[in-house]
C-alpha cells in the first residue's frame, strides 16, 4: 500500500499549497516536496522587499548565527556580490528561472570559502516567486542547491521548476509574524544541543541552530544578524529555565513557524544524565527541540505514501480533513452522487469502512 514513486511529488506539492495554511507552517514541507520534483540536496526561500533586501529566510541548511552575522557584514553589503543587485536582475529577467554553477574564479573568493563551501552550494537553480495578487509583484527567491559532487542543473530542471512556481505563489503569500495554532501531534524533526548554564552551545546537531531560530520566531535577515547571536543565547536561557521549572521537564513554544517542544536532561561533569539537586547548578544541560507537524500537513504527506491515484489522494485527504461529500463535490466540481462514488472507491482501495479510519491510515502512513 505504500508508494515511493517520485512522480507523486508534484501532486503532494500542489496539495500542500492548497491547504490554505500560513507559509511558515508549509515551508518546511514544501521544500522537500519541491526537491523531489527537481532533484537537489537542499533549498531555501528568501523573502525580499521591492528594493531587493532580504526580509526573512527559510533555509534547510543555515550558517550558525555568528557565521551568518559575519556573512552579512563581510559580503552582503559588497557591490560585487550584492544579493539585492542579483535578485533584482532575476526579477527583471524575461524568464523566472535561472541557473548558476560555481567557477574556478569563484572558488578563490572569501565568499566561496566562508559561505558556499560550508553549505556545499556549488550549483544553484533560482526561481522568482510572484504574488497572485498585487499585480504579480515578486515575493522572493527560491534557491535549489546541488553540491560539488553533483551534476549542474539542466534546462529540463529549470523547466520543471518553472512549471510548479504558480503553486508556490499562493502558498507563500503570508504575514510571517502571525502565530497560527493548528492541531499538532507528531514530531516532524528534532535536534539536540549540550549547553552551559549561561546558554552557550558546547555541542549541537546540524539542525539545532535552524530549529531554535524557528522556535524563537523572529525574522532571519541582515537587519537582525548583528543582534541574533546574543538574542538566541537569551532565548535558550529562558527555555532552559522554563523547562527546569516544568514538572515534566518540557517547555512548549508557539511561533509563526509552528509549535516546538523543548525537553531537557541535566548532565554531570562527566556528561552523564543526573538530577538537578537543590541549588547546585549542573555542569551542562542537554536540550532537545522538536518541531511538531501540523495535522493537515501530516495527512497530506501520509496520502503521498499510499498507492492511490491523484484523484483518490485528493478525495482521501478531504475525507481525512473532515469534509462532507457535498464539500468534496463542490471542490471537485462534480455532483454529490459522483463525490460519494469517489469516496466509496477510496474506502475500497484503503480497505476501510469509516471516514475516521481514512485519517488514521494517513497518519500512520
Amino acid at each position: 500500500m505504500l508508494r515511493s514513486n517520485a512522480s507523486s511529488a508534484r501532486v503532494t506539492l500542489r496539495q500542500l499549497c492548497n491547504l490554505g495554511l500560513p507559509a511558515p507552517i508549509l515551508l518546511p514541507s514544501l521544500l522537500p516536496a519541491l526537491r523531489a520534483v527537481v532533484r537537489s540536496s537542499h533549498a531555501a526561500f528568501f523573502y525580499c522587499d521591492a528594493l531587493g533586501n532580504m526580509t526573512n529566510i527559510y533555509a534547510e541548511r543555515m550558517l550558525p548565527p555568528e557565521a551568518m552575522a559575519a556573512y552579512y557584514e563581510r559580503y552582503y553589503r559588497e557591490d560585487k556580490i550584492a544579493f539585492a543587485k542579483a535578485y533584482l536582475s532575476r526579477v527583471n529577467a524575461h524568464e523566472p528561472v535561472s541557473r548558476k554553477s560555481v567557477t574556478a574564479v569563484d572558488r578563490e573568493t572569501g565568499y566561496y570559502r566562508d559561505v558556499l563551501s560550508v553549505l556545499d552550494a556549488e550549483h544553484v537553480l533560482y526561481g522568482i516567486v510572484r504574488s497572485p495578487h498585487n499585480g504579480h509583484e515578486p515575493l522572493g527567491q527560491l534557491s535549489l542547491y546541488r553540491g560539488r559532487d553533483d551534476e549542474p542543473f539542466t534546462a529540463q530542471d529549470a523547466a520543471a521548476l518553472k512549471d510548479v512556481l504558480h503553486y508556490l505563489s499562493a502558498a507563500l503569500v503570508d504575514n510571517l509574524q502571525s502565530v497560527v495554532r493548528t492541531p499538532t501531534e507528531q514530531t516532524a524533526e528534532e535536534a539536540m544541543a549540550v549547553l552551559t548554564d549561561d546558554g552557550e552551545v558546547m555541542f549541537c546537531d546540524e539542525g539545532w541552530s535552524r530549529l531554535v531560530r524557528m522556535a524563537r520566531g523572529e525574522a532571519i535577515s541582515p537587519g537582525q544578524a548583528r543582534d541574533e547571536p546574543r538574542a538566541i543565547v537569551a532565548f535558550t536561557q529562558g527555555v532552559m529555565k522554563a523547562a527546569r521549572a516544568s514538572k515534566r521537564a518540557l517547555h512548549w513554544v508557539d511561533s509563526p513557524w509552528g509549535r516546538f517542544v523543548f525537553r531537557h536532561h541535566e548532565l554531570d561533569a562527566a556528561g552523564s544524565a543526573t538530577r538537578f539537586v537543590g541549588s547546585v547548578a549542573p555542569k551542562a544541560t542537554a536540550l532537545v527541540v522538536s518541531r511538531l507537524a501540523a495535522e493537515p500537513v501530516r495527512l497530506t504527506e501520509g496520502a503521498s505514501r499510499l498507492e492511490l491515484s491523484s484523484q483518490q489522494r485528493e478525495v482521501a485527504l478531504m475525507i481525512a480533513l473532515g469534509q462532507t461529500n457535498a464539500e468534496i463535490a463542490e471542490k471537485l466540481g462534480v455532483s454529490v452522487n459522483t463525490a460519494g462514488y469517489h469516496v466509496k472507491q477510496v474506502f475500497a482501495k484503503l480497505n476501510v469502512h469509516e471516514r475516521g479510519d481514512v485519517a488514521k491510515l494517513l497518519r500512520s502512513a
